[in-house]
């Protein structure tokens, strides 16, 4: 057994984490905690690559597929969720292996993201209508005249941090800049913890990228679950619609572009947002254990 309070995971999409993940949570009996913030929404797995169930069945995963995609969720929220989980499992004597690409989770299990308020459902709704019917200009103007500190910080066509920060400061009377400027409280050691980011060579992760695009669009599954998604008639602003290739695929469905462009698109994409991950880790994560490939250290 380690003597680590947690295991964490990190690294860039298809770089194999969840599966080093799953082998090291069963060969200490531990658990897996998901660390994704597209892998908590229900609805769609595939195009998100969320474990198997095959995968969730052999070994305890929690956190994965359980929002709704109605629901604009947070960091906060996630905070919020995860924080009982890891004091049971302490209590247990459980270690969690948490894993996933998302650097504002770990960034909040530090407690190094401000804890901002819960937002209600009613201040959520208020903006959210007023982007449909308005758009997203005026939501920006509004935003220049309520909280001009933020807005200054905020790119005029980005609805969904232009939001955020309206409903911050509607629901707090306080600029989310100010909360931000806060920390939080810590949730884990990190000195108790071991943290490793595991990153494979740019020609590795790209082979992984094509293979599982390839995967992807030859699964029915993929479009079973998007025709369902759009079924339920999300605003693009929130942010499982922005989920690479849910829009793309949304677009092949309705025969506006063929399964080579929805093929091209995604892998385009999910090599861009590879690249802001690692801008992301080179920043904030050098402290971890970088490794190139999959190690089980126990």
């Amino acid at each position: 057994m380690p003597n680590y309070s947690s295991i964490l995971i990190s690294g860039p999409t298809a770089s194999g984490k969840s599966k080093l993940a799953l082998d090291i949570a069963e060969k200490i009996g531990g658990v897996v905690i998901n660390a994704d913030s597209m892998q908590i929404y229900n609805t769609i797995s595939l195009i998100t690559a969320r474990p198997s169930n095959k995968d969730m069945d052999t070994i305890p995963h929690f956190l994965y597929g359980y929002i709704d995609p109605k629901i604009r969720y947070s960091v906060g929220e996630w905070i919020s969720d995860i924080e009982p989980l890891i004091n049971f499992l302490i209590r247990i004597n459980k270690i969690p292996v948490i894993v996933g690409g998302t650097g504002l989770y770990f960034a909040g299990l530090f407690g190094e993201i401000s804890e901002i308020p819960e937002i209600s459902a009613k201040t959520r709704l208020k903006w959210e209508e007023i982007k449909e019917h308005k758009g997203t200009q005026a939501l920006f103007d509004k935003l220049k005249e309520l909280d001009p500190k933020s807005a200054a910080t905020i790119n005029s066509t980005d609805t969904t941090r232009i939001i955020r920060a309206l409903e911050v400061f509607d629901d707090t009377g306080k600029s989310i800049r100010d909360w931000q400027l806060s920390p939080g409280k810590p949730i884990i050691n990190k000195s108790m913890s071991k943290m490793i980011y595991l990153c494979p060579p740019r020609n590795v992760i790209d082979d992984n990228i094509i293979k599982r695009t390839s995967e992807i669009i030859g699964n029915d599954q993929l479009y079973e679950e998007i025709k369902l998604l759009s079924s339920k008639k999300i605003s693009d602003s929130y942010p499982i619609m922005k989920a690479i290739g849910v829009k793309d695929t949304i677009a092949y469905l309705e025969d506006e572009i063929s399964i080579e462009i929805l093929n091209d698109r995604i892998i385009t994409d999910t090599k861009r947002y590879v690249k802001r991950q690692l801008t992301w880790a080179r920043k904030k994560m050098m402290d971890w254990e970088w490794i190139d490939e999959p190690q089980y250290f126990f």
